[in-house]
């Protein structure tokens, strides 16, 4: 059993709780929804299809399945959440999330839930930059703004 992924989870999910919500139930709900499936559908493709990296050994497992629709989008409502509306102060919160992301997917190698096989750590750099940006719109579109 792989431990980090769901020690991240209650983690996230504890500071999900007790946050100040900028956001509403609604987008909490939609982003969630959003971001869970962005999320499955992209591991499958690259994981899956590809073979580019491995989440917990070969095949699908039920409990990775479980962390692909809850990790990702809980580390999104907080992203959201404390997201600064101008861009610049965006810009700057946007790479601290990115080095934020390298080194809690870099501890997933170490505690090997993640697996890289030719999968290479600067791929996932422009990854989360472009999830967060796309997070950005993302929040902008369901607010009608």
């Amino acid at each position: 059993m792989y431990w980090a992924p769901y020690l991240a989870l209650a983690v996230n999910l504890l500071i999900i709780w007790f946050m100040p919500k900028r956001l509403t139930n609604k987008e909490i709900y939609i982003t969630w929804s959003v971001i869970a499936l962005v999320n499955l559908s992209t591991d499958v493709t690259l994981s899956l299809y590809f073979k580019l990296y491995e989440l917990a050994g070969p095949g699908v497992q039920l409990g990775v399945h479980f962390i692909e629709i809850t990790l990702g989008a809980s580390f999104g409502i907080i992203f959201l959440n404390f997201m600064p509306k101008q861009l610049r102060p965006f810009l700057l919160y946007l790479a601290a999330w990115v080095v934020l992301s390298m080194l809690f997917e870099l501890l997933m190698v170490k505690v090997k839930f993640l697996n890289y096989i030719s999968w290479e750590p600067w791929y996932s750099v422009l990854y989360y930059i472009a999830a967060l940006f796309f997070m950005r719109w993302h929040l902008k579109f369901i607010r009608g703004k």
